[in-house]
């Protein structure tokens, strides 16, 4: 099951190891005014993506784009990492389910670590707004940046890949 709420009020997770509590700090960065993080996020080009190392096998993907339409949703999976997704700036939804409810499209793809998946009707949608986090573990399809009821616009962000075997915690 997807975690989806503000950063600040998931900080208790994050306090269970050392690795955790660094993936905190930067989340807070990409939040906080003036920070180097946050406005290195949000002075890039619409379209474009940067990609940063950070400690214990993590890495970043911080992103800016223009949301898409449903028709357009890419329905995904990870396997050996887990998503933390943070909007900087911008509203997105996306669409999510579990992965028992999905036919696979394209398999596995190591080098990507993804699975791509068919549409399916058994989704939920959810909005991610400015402060907000997603957790996707390995068993949740999800699909982002779609536009929803006249929500459209850009959206900047951060995608912290995490290795699974540096979460402790289960639902």
């Amino acid at each position: 099951m997807a975690i989806v709420s503000k950063l600040n009020s998931l900080q208790e997770i994050f306090e269970k190891t050392q690795e955790l509590e660094s993936l905190f700090f930067y989340l807070n960065g990409a939040l906080k005014t003036n920070h180097p993080t946050r406005n290195r996020i949000l002075n890039m080009k619409i379209g474009s993506e940067n990609k940063f190392d950070l400690e214990a096998g993590m890495f970043c993907i911080e992103q800016a784009y223009k949301l898409k339409s449903t028709e357009n949703a890419f329905y995904e999976t990870h396997v050996d990492y887990i998503d933390f997704q943070l909007c900087a700036q911008g509203i997105e939804f996306f669409e999510i389910g579990n992965k028992d409810d999905f036919l696979i499209k394209s398999p596995y793809a190591k080098e990507r670590d993804l699975i791509v998946y068919d549409k399916s009707l058994k989704t939920s949608k959810i909005r991610l707004e400015e402060g907000m986090l997603a957790i996707f573990f390995d068993y949740d399809v999800h699909s982002g940046g779609l536009s929803y009821e006249g929500i459209d616009g850009h959206v900047f962000k951060t995608v912290v890949k995490v290795p699974k075997k540096l979460i402790k915690f289960r639902l």
